[in-house]
């Protein structure tokens, strides 16, 4: 189980090659170390000088503030921490006696120096280290995971970020449209009198729905910011401009290829196997715990009221009578159910999740596509047919007609614009759960 950090390194190195074998006791890097290198921050990505902020800029600046990372961080130092003290062996006792003080025969009374060692059996401390270990590198890969699951966060803040500002765009367009229409109208009606008033009372109708629609998009975009900012780590982050637009070509994935990316790289597999043979690492150690240590004892011992001396050794062990690590036998084999059933249910989760945003992907990656070559373009042709019939005075074309098609063209337009907004949260998603790095668009 522990081979497959091997790979995992590999990749948080930056490094490209098939798996590699590693052995059992795996190397944990520092915490520090495993903060500079890894998924997230782990390759320079092509300068962008004319934003601002883009998305690599906003992962360094969480790389530096975010504090679940460092707290993830300190996890693993803590962990390194234990795995040192679980090798150490025990300290040496230094046992000084003086008694009999003050006797008639011998005031000074009679001494005893001895030196007592725990002799540590059956493997014990060997076990103590390797499960530490297993701890130390669980804690390593759950750092990745961490980061990999804050890069998630700032990605799909991201990703709503522009989309709201595309939607938000696209708002103001057709209140922009819809403002231009209503005066064209009311000098049809106030001044030339060649219109209906009904004419005019839906088109404003209209354009107080769509401010109303405006305004709502305004707060939810100012949310996303200071979500987005948040995410980051910054909750002051100044609101800028120049964070760029969704990207127009959204990468072409198959379920399989998701499926295989994930259950291959993600550290949550990794540190879930990791936590397993932890596990099975601690029944062994429990079964270790009945075999008593023995204490081995050497001193010197001046009887000066007998006016004798002479060297003393002593020999010190539990006797397993009651007490045979039963109870810690249990609970050891128990947790290593637990982590293997634990395992299954990762594996089990990531396969769910998988496929409930890549069905998000797939639905809303149609959706964008039909509805720009297929459904905008024919709208805008009819829009634009309508309008010139309109104002040529034609008899076959009404108001309502060319009111119909332009509500329909700013229906399909703020429709598309939600669409890829949803599309591209899923492939955050996705892109979360293959573990892809920030400048990784594809696997």
């Amino acid at each position: 189980m522990v081979r497959r950090l091997g790979p995992l390194l590999l990749l948080a190195l930056g490094c490209q090659g098939p798996p590699m074998s590693v052995p059992r006791a795996v190397e944990v890097p520092s915490p520090d170390a495993v903060v500079q290198t890894g998924p997230g921050s782990f390759r320079q990505c092509p300068a962008q000088p004319e934003l601002q902020l883009d998305l690599p800029h906003l992962w360094e600046l969480t790389l530096a503030n975010n504090p679940t990372l460092r707290e993830a961080e300190a996890d693993v130092g803590a962990a390194q921490g234990h795995m040192i003290q679980a090798g150490l062996y025990p300290n040496p006792h230094f046992h000084y006696v003086q008694e009999t003080i003050g006797s008639s025969l011998a005031r000074q009374g009679n001494l005893i120096f001895e030196v007592n060692q725990e002799i540590v059996t059956a493997g014990k401390r060997r076990l103590d280290r390797a499960v530490a270990e297993r701890e130390t590198s669980a804690a390593a890969v759950g750092l990745l995971t961490q980061r990999f699951q804050t890069l998630t966060r700032v990605r799909r803040a991201y990703y709503d970020f522009l989309g709201l500002l595309h939607v938000l765009e696209v708002n103001r367009e057709v209140v922009a449209t819809l403002e231009r229409g209503v005066e064209v109208t009311r000098q049809q009606v106030e001044r030339a009198k060649t219109r209906p008033q009904t004419d005019l009372l839906r088109l404003e109708a209209l354009l107080a729905e769509a401010r109303i629609n405006q305004a709502r998009t305004e707060d939810a975009f100012e949310g996303a910011w200071r979500q987005l900012a948040a995410e980051v780590g910054v909750p002051s982050l100044p609101h800028v401009a120049g964070l760029g637009k969704l990207p127009e070509i959204a990468p072409r994935w198959s379920s399989d290829d998701v499926l295989k990316r994930t259950l291959a790289v993600n550290s949550s597999l990794t540190q879930a196997s990791l936590v397993v043979d932890r596990a099975s690492l601690a029944v062994k150690r429990a079964r270790a715990g009945a075999v008593p240590n023995v204490t081995v004892g050497a001193g010197y011992n001046a009887d000066n009221t007998d006016q004798t001396a002479g060297y003393l050794v002593s020999v010190e062990a539990a006797l397993p009578l009651w007490d045979r690590q039963q109870g810690a036998i249990r609970e050891a084999q128990a947790r290593l159910a637990s982590a293997e059933a634990a395992l299954r249910v990762t594996e089990y989760r990531l396969r769910r999740e998988g496929a409930e945003a890549f069905a998000r992907y797939k639905a809303a990656s149609r959706q964008v596509e039909r509805l720009a070559r297929e459904v905008l373009p024919r709208l805008q042709s009819s829009e634009e047919l309508l309008r010139k019939a309109y104002q040529a005075g034609s008899a076959q074309v009404t108001f309502s007609d060319l009111l119909t098609a332009e509500q329909s063209l700013s229906g399909t337009r703020l429709t598309l614009a939600e669409a890829r907004r949803s599309m591209w949260l899923a492939i955050a998603d996705l892109q979360g759960l293959m573990q892809l790095d920030v400048c990784e668009e594809h696997p």
